[in-house]
This record gives structure tokens, sequence and C-alpha cells, in this order.
């Protein structure tokens, strides 16, 4: 036998055909083919292969899924957010319009309450109303009653109300005249009241009820006549008081009386 080194070998290019030896699970040499050893290395290769890409593709998927599910979070979250806050939203209007109810409820109640003191301020002005037109209607009566009565006194009286008045009086008296000297107020027609009041300033002299003329001093007294009946018919006069003065019958003699006495004027 010829002995050639390894290195003058051919070089093979396949595994198919080729065989080593090794040994089983029983420590027993056997006879390994290396076609099928490379064909089980390229098999778990492959199986490695096609696990790293399963697992790649599952990495992926894994991180995909994580991403959609950290959006989905966040869009729970932020749909979350979106809820309170409506909710907050909706929490507010309800109180503003339970709010909003209730002072509709009291302007409601003050409206009603506006409307029935309007209605009772109605029927009390409809009630003062026709009781003014009822005191009118009686005052009109009680008018009416006062004016025939008036009619009445006056129709009666009529014939007792002077219309007319003449007055008689001394024009001058003298100091110490003690004569009875007196205002005779007349009134017509006949048979009105006789009733007049003298009213002097009682300067010069006083007058009595009765018309009496009374001498006070020197001077000038204006004395009013006055008919109580009709003080339209009213009078004044003029009375003046001087000092006695002899009387002349000429420029050189006295004038006597029958008894033989001054006359005095």
């Amino acid at each position: 036998m010829k002995k050639i080194k390894i290195s003058e070998l051919p070089l093979c290019s396949t595994l198919k055909g080729l065989f080593t030896i090794g040994t089983d699970k029983d420590n027993n040499s056997v006879k390994v083919s290396l076609e099928f050893v490379e064909q089980e290395t390229t098999d778990a290769v492959n199986k490695a292969n096609a696990a790293t890409t399963a697992a790649n593709t599952a990495k992926t998927a894994t991180e995909t899924a994580t991403k959609n599910a950290n959006d989905a979070t966040a869009a729970a979250n932020t749909a979350t957010t979106n809820a309170t806050t409506a909710t907050t939203n909706a929490n507010i209007a309800t109180e503003a319009a339970k709010t909003a109810t209730a002072a509709a409820k009291t302007a409601t109640t003050n409206a009603n309450t506006a409307t029935d003191a309007a209605n009772t301020a109605a029927a009390a002005a409809t009630k003062a109303k026709q009781d003014a037109a009822a005191a009118t209607e009686d005052a009109i009566e009680a008018t009416e009653a006062a004016n025939e009565a008036t009619a009445m006194v006056l129709a009666a009286f009529g014939g007792l109300i002077p219309t007319g008045m003449t007055v008689e009086s001394v024009e001058r008296l003298t100091i110490g005249n003690l004569a009875d000297n007196r205002i005779n107020a007349v009134l017509t027609p006949a048979g009105t009241l006789k009733n007049v009041i003298y009213i002097s300033d009682n300067k010069a002299v006083t007058v009595a009820p009765d018309g009496r003329i009374q001498v006070v001093a020197k001077g000038r007294s204006t004395v009013h006549v006055i008919p109580t009946c009709n003080t339209a018919l009213a009078k004044t006069i003029q009375i003046e008081v001087t000092a006695p003065t002899l009387r002349l019958t000429t420029r050189t003699s006295l004038r006597f009386t029958q008894a033989g006495a001054l006359r005095l004027n």
C-alpha cells in the first residue's frame, strides 16, 4: 500500500457519500454519514433561521402590539380625560340648569304674586271707581236736595229780605247835647226783617244798638249802618261834634227861646 499525505488527496466539494467514525449513545463505534450531518445541520440552521425570523416577526408584532397598546392606552387615557372633562362640564351644566330652573321658578312665583297683586289692585280700583261713582251720585243728589232746600228757604224768606234802605241822621251835634238823637234806618219793602247794626269808630259819638247817638268828644265819627239780611245795602255816614255856638238872628242880635233863654246851636 502506498502512503500519501492528506494534503495530497483531492479536494471534495460535497459531503454526499462521505462518512466519518463516531460513537452512539451507548458509546459504540458507528459510521456517520457526513451528508446526514450536513442535512441535519442544514435543517437545524434552517430551523434556527426560521425560529429567528419568527422571533423577529414576533418581536415586531410585539413591538407593534405594544405600540398599539400604548396608543390604545393613550387614546383610552385621552378618552378618559375627555370623559372626565365632559362629565365635569355636564355637572356644571346640570348645576347651571338647576340654578336656572330655580330662578325660573322664583321668577314665575314672583310673576304670579305680581299678577295677583295687580288683579287685587285692579279689583280695588274698580271698587273705588264704583264707590266714587256712587259717592258722586250721592253728592249730586245731596246738591240737588240742598238747592231745593235753598230754593224753598229763599222762597219762604224772599219776602223778608230787604231790597232797599234809606238812612236819616243828624250831621252835626254839639258838646253837651242831651237830646234823643237817633239814626233812623228804613228798610223796604214794608214787612222785611228790620235787623240793622250800627258800627261807630267812637271818636266823637257812640251809637247804641237801637240807633241812639251819644256824644263823647269833639271831632268827626264814621258810622256804618248795616242791614244784616242784605249787607249789600250798607251805608256809611259822617257825624261831626263841635262846641256850642250862639244862634244870631242878625249880625248884631241874638236869638232867644220862648222862655227867654239863649238859643244855642
